[in-house]
């Protein structure tokens, strides 16, 4: 799967322009159905950000407010949990525009 391919890379981005930011954090939400098969794929490349699985979100305090419909999804929040960003690409470009 695509998501798979790019990861190794993201991860690296996400140590570097993200992960020192004390403002921001990253969460992947993954509604996959096997929770093993999430939990393996996030640690066959040392996923550096937090994972929610499926059973550990409650649907009307964090899936509905972010309004997660697909796998994987990639939410950049503040300190409050506010949304600043979805997906990779947004991710990488707010965080390093909360360092200027």
């Amino acid at each position: 799967p695509p998501c798979q391919k790019g990861a190794p890379q993201f991860a690296e981005q996400y140590n570097k322009e993200i992960g020192p930011n004390p403002n921001l954090e990253m969460i992947h939400i993954s509604l996959d159905q096997v929770e093993n098969d999430a939990l393996k794929w996030a640690k066959s490349f040392k996923q550096p950000w937090p994972i929610m699985l499926q059973k550990d979100t409650n649907q009307n305090k964090l899936v509905t407010p972010y309004n997660v419909k697909g796998v994987p999804t990639y939410i950049l929040v503040d300190r409050e949990g506010k949304e600043v960003a979805r997906g990779k690409a947004a991710a990488l470009a707010a965080a390093k525009k909360d360092e200027a």
